[in-house]
């Protein structure tokens, strides 16, 4: 490669409240001309089409509307000016609420099917916080300044939680507290659904008060009782954030918490309802349907919001994607293990592990956040090693020999970042003699990557591996 390539990139993010997409052109150059093996990084990327922040369509509150969403993103394809064999790369990714409703699996596939070659996602909750700390600009934040920062990002459904230090994430939670858990009739301004985790906040509440909080007599009781029940989860949000002692009701309402205890430097705040968090608006609170407003004045006066110094972010409400398939190509060298014909794999999700408390890891909780129907395997990362000796070598194969075992998918693929993939992949192997094996090094991950692995050069044990990163910054 000695001259630049253009790629076009689209991103399509499916949330509880909203679904978007936008168009990013990422410019491709071989850092490395002369040398037999390129190294091609993006040197560029750009923007050049943010389209309209749409509703996502529900055919009902447990099923969304294939249908009309498909028509919505061809008519953004459109407005773009671009057709589906113009795309090069790109993820689709469901998240929130509405990766939990019967046919998400469905509809992000088929979408994936209809915009192109496509990273496919439908986001657990620990992917989504990573992603949305991305987008943000979080990670950036952190690694410039060395500081180790929370972002928090507040949708329609879940208020989703990422330490990263020093660019590093290093812990995720998922909690049920999202703007969109209150609906309202913009006409009448009274209340039109509560779900389930805010009616258990209410049922909470009212335990304590001995008096029912809904109905409520008058628009203004009404309004009073969903701000104590907001109040009620950012509390619970500050429980988490801070390691505090769990009331009696965060039950209803923690999803995942693998949040280290651990000071922070400060907060940066994404998502649609992040906006109302930096742009105070409480005045016709009531515009979107939902309570979004509210619940920004109630992180306004959590303790996240008072006591740690509050970074503004790059993206709000646009932090999830905007672009996908950044593309950076690495090469595996001469220390690896590949099982013949196992080879090329493609959009194999890295799935970076989980600290334990005896010093050792855990993948697979991560892993089962995807949906593996989608997914012929996964990538199970290896953090550094302070010791490459042949005794930890082997430890840690029996550790992953483990844990890949309970997934039931091949080849079994491990990347590691030492020099370690022939010893490790080698001694996979005497643990698993029947399982296909790919052990790959030299390969730098992060969590939200996603990989594509060639077949190896020709007389070479050397493996080109394309790390594909969702866009984020403009």
């Amino acid at each position: 490669m000695t001259k630049e390539i253009t790629l076009t990139s689209i991103g399509i993010d499916i949330g509880t409240t909203t679904t978007q997409m936008v168009l990013s052109r990422l410019t491709l150059v071989n850092v490395m001309p002369g040398t037999q093996v390129p190294k091609i990084e993006i040197t560029r990327k750009s923007v050049v089409y943010m389209g309209a922040v749409h509703f996502t369509p529900f055919l009902d509150r447990n099923r969304v509307d294939g249908a009309t969403l498909r028509n919505i993103i061809a008519q953004e394809y459109q407005c773009a000016g671009i057709q589906p064999q113009d795309v090069d790369t790109g993820a689709v990714i469901i998240t929130g609420e509405t990766a939990k409703k019967e046919n998400a699996s469905e509809i992000v596939h088929a979408l994936a099917e209809f915009a192109g070659e496509f990273v496919v996602a439908t986001a657990g909750p620990d992917l989504e916080s990573v992603i949305a700390g991305k987008g943000s600009g979080a990670e950036e934040i952190s690694r410039r300044q060395h500081i180790r920062v929370a972002n928090l990002d507040i949708g329609g459904g879940t208020s989703n939680i990422a330490f990263f230090d020093r660019g590093v994430c290093i812990g995720t939670a998922c909690i049920n507290v999202g703007g969109r858990l209150f609906e309202i009739d913009p006409l009448s301004r009274r209340l039109s659904y509560i779900s389930p985790p805010a009616q258990k906040v209410a049922s909470s509440l009212e335990s304590q008060s001995g008096r029912p909080l809904f109905p409520a007599c008058s628009p203004a009781e009404e309004q009073a009782a969903i701000q104590a029940c907001l109040a009620e989860m950012a509390q619970c949000v500050d429980r988490v954030l801070f390691h505090q002692p769990a009331a009696a009701g965060d039950g209803a309402l923690v999803m995942t918490n693998h949040l280290p205890a651990v000071a922070l430097d400060g907060i940066i705040f994404s998502g649609g309802v992040a906006r109302y968090v930096y742009q105070p608006q409480t005045e016709n609170w009531w515009v979107h349907g939902d309570v979004g407003p509210l619940l920004a004045e109630a992180y306004r006066d959590s303790r996240a919001f008072k006591s740690l110094k509050v970074y503004q972010g790059e993206e709000t409400i646009h932090a999830t994607v905007l672009g996908a398939g950044v593309h950076t190509v690495n090469v595996s060298g001469s220390t690896v293990m590949v099982s013949k014909n196992v080879l090329p794999l493609r959009n194999i999700p890295a799935i970076y592990p989980e600290q334990r408390s005896n010093r050792s890891w855990t993948w697979i909780n991560l892993a089962r956040n995807f949906d593996q129907s989608l997914y012929r395997t996964f990538a199970f990362v290896v953090p550094p090693l302070p010791d490459t000796n042949f005794t930890t070598i082997v430890a840690l194969a029996q550790q992953l020999a483990t844990e890949l075992m309970q997934l039931d998918c091949t080849p079994k693929v491990v990347v590691a970042r030492q020099d370690i993939g022939k010893v490790l992949g080698q001694s996979l192997r005497c643990i698993l003699p029947e399982q296909e094996i790919v052990c790959l090094d030299g390969i730098e991950l992060k969590l939200g990557d996603f990989l594509d692995i060639a077949k190896p050069l020709p007389y070479e044990e050397a493996v080109p591996v394309i790390v594909k990163t969702l866009v984020f910054a403009r």
